[in-house]
């Protein structure tokens, strides 16, 4: 009877593992009825990105050009260029982007980063789902973000956004 048992108990464990390792490369419709790839956000993806801001070979230029500046929307692309840098380019909401700059104490709302991220970051952001009032929508930064960011970090740019 127990040789039985464990026999099923080995065959649920291989199944979860199984599941778990699909879920990972999940494929989901997109809005335009083209499927593409869906990446499993990690579970503590805001205190990762905040850690790495800290640990990263940018952090007293971050620290200097980026999180002393008072223009919000650089410190929003900063979430998003770390995880693209650093995390896979992973999808992040307004949601993170309250939790992110909370813990390095400069703050956004997540209305406030909602409203920058769809009106004045619209052409340095790419959004992963079709907007609908009240859901949150998963936002990352494309190359021409990734170009002012550096730019911005570097000092090289006059724009502010």
């Amino acid at each position: 009877m127990t040789d039985e048992i464990s026999k099923k108990l080995e065959q649920i464990i291989a199944l979860a593992q199984e599941c778990l390792g699909e879920a990972e490369s999940a494929v989901a419709p997109h809005a335009s009825g083209v499927y593409r790839e869906v990446q499993v956000k990690p579970e503590n993806i805001a205190l990762d990105i905040t850690n790495k801001v800290g640990d990263c070979d940018e952090s007293d230029r971050i620290q200097d050009r980026i999180l002393d500046s008072g223009e919000p929307g650089i410190k929003i692309l900063l979430c998003l260029y770390i995880s693209y840098k650093y995390f896979d380019n992973t999808w992040l909401t307004s949601g993170d982007v309250e939790r992110i700059t909370s813990q390095l104490a400069v703050k956004i709302s997540t209305s406030n980063a909602s409203t920058r991220l769809k009106k004045k970051l619209r052409p340095y952001v790419e959004s992963g789902e079709t907007r609908k009032n009240g859901q949150p929508t998963p936002y990352r930064i494309n190359r021409k973000g990734v170009k002012y960011f550096e730019e911005t970090l570097s000092g090289n740019s006059s724009k502010s956004r």
